[in-house]
């Protein structure tokens, strides 16, 4: 693991990278304090994602055996969402790690979920979208990323 900040994008060596990413992203917000990387029932860990960030919602698709698992609570408001597909910045691959973190209060409910990606092809790392959590009990989400 290691990642390349010297370029336009940082850029990250792997999959787990990308928490690393998420907490330097969040220093100056709500900091991650929990983080889970995204990983097929098959074994990938490279996934085609699917963001509304005004909804609020995210799903993600394995791009080896096509499972679908939404992250978070984003199923219960899938249907009123128009979800994009992320594409790259960099290379423009639609493949791409994922992986959430999650800013919790100190009675470890969450307060703010980071959807964090890296390019599967280049290794570009972003966030490409995060959200308030305004309920409790919330710490469920964390086992749903």
């Amino acid at each position: 693991m290691s990642i390349d900040t010297t370029g336009k994008w940082w850029v990250g060596t792997d999959a787990a990278d990308i928490e690393e990413y998420l907490i330097a992203y969040t220093e100056d917000a709500y900091r991650v304090k929990e983080f889970r990387l995204a990983k097929c029932s098959c074994g990938s860990e490279s996934f085609h994602l699917e963001v509304d960030d005004d909804e609020e919602v995210a799903k993600r698709t394995c791009a080896t055996c096509s499972d679908e698992h939404f992250i978070g609570d984003s199923e219960e408001y899938w249907g009123g969402a128009r979800p994009k597909t992320w594409k790259c910045t960099e290379c423009s691959s639609s493949q791409a790690n994922v992986g959430v973190g999650f800013s919790t209060y100190e009675d470890g409910e969450v307060h703010w979920l980071y959807l964090g990606e890296r390019c599967s092809r280049c290794g570009v790392l972003g966030s490409c979208g995060n959200w308030k959590v305004a309920y409790s009990p919330s710490r469920h989400l964390i086992d749903r990323s």
